[in-house]
């Protein structure tokens, strides 16, 4: 296959990605955003947790853990389903017997098999007051994979010459 056929395709392929991204489904665009009122109280305190950024039709797990980023060992649960705006509120009891220390309250939401299509967490500090931390996942396929095939490109590119510099 001649290296104008490769770039051709290659292009072809790049054209039709924000289709394919169209049709991967929802999730692909959204990204979680919520607040927390209070970020620390001693164990006993409710927390209320307001959101944006929900993929409708799929719930979030409001979950109380030890560290955001990983979200496993979670200490207090509760789901929320959002609106059709993707907004969506819910209130998470601390447990009375919680250790005084740094955890985090962390929204999620799983595909039908498990996986996690995007989180975020917030810092929550449970007795003596401490500085607050935050991260996320969003879902990143759409980046990742014109990446991807960009990469591919340049490397057809390159090889193309190098094929044409050795047959002269």
């Amino acid at each position: 296959m001649s290296l104008r056929v490769r770039i051709m395709l290659t292009l072809a392929a790049l054209l039709l990605l924000p289709a394919y991204s169209a049709l991967a489904g929802p999730g692909a665009s959204a990204s979680l955003q919520f607040t927390i009122d209070p970020a620390g109280g001693p164990p006993g305190t409710t927390v209320r947790v307001t959101g944006s950024g929900a993929v409708t039709g799929i719930p979030v797990q409001v979950l109380l853990v030890p560290n955001g980023d990983a979200g496993s060992g979670a200490i207090a649960a509760v789901q929320a389903d959002p609106g059709s705006d993707g907004a969506f509120r819910a209130s998470l009891g601390v447990p009375v017997t919680l250790a005084h220390g740094r955890y985090a309250i962390r929204v999620e939401q799983r595909n039908t098999q498990g996986g996690i299509l995007q989180f975020a967490w917030l810092g929550f500090s449970a007795g003596a007051t401490m500085m607050p931390e935050a991260g996320a996942l969003r879902n990143s396929a759409s980046t990742t994979v014109p990446t991807a095939l960009a990469a591919l490109l340049v490397s057809m590119l390159l090889l193309g010459r190098r094929q044409t510099k050795a047959e002269h």
